[in-house]
């Protein structure tokens, strides 16, 4: 039954991430007919230039795609990935950047740069194409006022480092930022902007994902403080607190609201997100006979707590479950990094494995996968683990003392001891986490 369970599993990731394969999402969200470009009840016929934009870890597949579509029709198009993120991929009209991730760098500086440039350049037949997906609001910094790159890099590095969930960090993000909070949007008027967006968001906010780029701004400056405060922040960034008090005193434009005249020249399209990878596990698992119990709220919380809570969850269920039963949810967890060692490796799904890894021990018939869709997790090179009931008794006949590992943050040593680690590099899209429980 192992060998099964195991080939299972791989069956089941490679399903959840062909369901959100970036080619295929674009191309299935777009129609060209040589002259008009449709995307759902939205269409464009001018004759003037295409201009093609993007950032996030999916962005080559999709510039990829786009190309595919509407090949000597793009005038101009530029695309920021993280580092290692350009695939195999080779393009003749749109150019690709590497940059950092998830601390931005000098290089999303100058391709934030190029960006502004291109979008002022936009005229009002022109078409900005923007391809956005998880990972665009620190690939395409542009700091806003006196703020300086240094800033945003300490300001996204003390976020990460108290686990503060991405909603609060770009909610930060856009209100120091000269593109966010919809000013993209704004610097291609009087042009039409379709932007095609892959969610990395929990629950798919639009003014979350990638700061909201491309859509009005329901934040504030005043937020945006609150939250500077909330993680006692405001004495260690001068410039950064100094512009957020000038915006909440309307000393430095407002964002972008929705009320300005030009918003019917902006179609935002999500085109994938987790709910599009869970629907494809429930459906390939239940073909295989498998019962599905499709948890609807979204992972959210600490991971050593959400882990163990889904340990005991997949328990009780073993000891109920008459036929082969997949628990299935979706969601993005948070470490806070209190106490890591230089030398620790690890990430929400490893972290997360782990704790349920505890909750199962000795339960002969369960196992659970944690999965980031990116194939990244946190400061790891695997994309998560799979944890079993057998998992911590083979970590101690190897000598490993799994509470150890878990209090530094240090899930990647624990699963790269035992084999478990899922390590399938990056994806090359990015729409959150899935958790999937097996009880057989």
């Amino acid at each position: 039954m192992d060998a099964a369970i195991s080939q299972f599993s791989n069956q089941l990731i490679a399903c959840a991430l062909a369901a959100v394969e970036p080619r295929q999402a674009v191309l299935k969200a777009l129609d060209w007919d040589g002259t008009q470009l449709r995307c759902d009840d939205w269409q464009w016929a001018g004759t003037g230039r295409i201009i093609v934009l993007g950032a996030g870890k999916a962005g080559a597949p999709m510039a990829a795609a786009v190309e595919q579509l509407l090949g000597d029709r793009i005038a101009a198009g530029l695309v920021v990935v993280k580092d290692a993120h350009r695939g195999a991929i080779a393009l003749n009209h749109i150019e690709l950047i590497e940059a950092s991730h998830p601390t931005p760098d000098q290089r999303g500086l100058n391709a934030a740069h190029q960006v502004e440039r291109l979008l002022k350049q936009a005229q009002a037949d022109d078409l900005v194409l923007a391809l956005i997906s998880g990972g665009a609001s620190a690939l395409l910094p542009a700091p806003a006022g006196n703020i300086s790159l240094a800033d945003l890099q300490q300001l996204t590095q003390l976020l990460l480092a108290c686990g503060a969930p991405i909603e609060q960090i770009n909610v930060l993000r856009k209100h120091c930022d000269r593109l966010k909070g919809g000013q993209f949007a704004a610097l291609a008027q009087p042009a039409s902007v379709l932007s095609l967006v892959i969610s990395d968001v929990v629950g798919s906010p639009l003014s979350i994902i990638a700061s909201g780029l491309s859509v009005p701004d329901s934040g504030s400056f005043a937020e945006a403080w609150a939250m500077l405060e909330h993680y006692q922040l405001q004495n260690h960034m001068a410039r950064i607190r100094d512009y957020l008090h000038a915006g909440m005193r309307r000393l430095v434009p407002v964002h972008p609201n929705g009320s300005e005249p030009w918003w019917p020249n902006v179609q935002t399209s999500i085109i994938a997100r987790n709910e599009t990878a869970q629907a494809a596990v429930k459906q390939f698992a239940q073909a295989q006979g498998w019962q599905v119990i499709h948890e609807q709220q979204p992972i959210l919380g600490e991971a050593q707590e959400v882990g163990a809570g889904l340990g005991q969850r997949l328990r009780q269920l073993a000891a109920v479950a008459h036929q082969p039963t997949l628990y299935l949810a979706g969601g993005e967890t948070t470490v806070n990094l209190a106490g890591i060692q230089p030398h620790s490796r690890g990430g929400r799904n490893a972290e997360l494995a782990l704790a349920a890894a505890l909750a199962l021990a000795g339960c002969p018939n369960c196992q659970l996968i944690a999965l980031a869709t990116d194939g990244g997790d946190g400061s790891s090179p695997a994309a998560g683990a799979i944890a079993n009931g057998q998992s911590i008794a083979q970590a101690r006949r190897l000598g490993l003392e799994p509470h150890a590992f878990l209090v530094n943050h240090d899930s990647y040593g624990f699963w790269q001891a035992l084999g478990s680690a899922i390590e399938i590099g990056p994806t090359l899209t990015n729409v959150n986490d899935l958790v999937i429980g097996l009880v057989w």
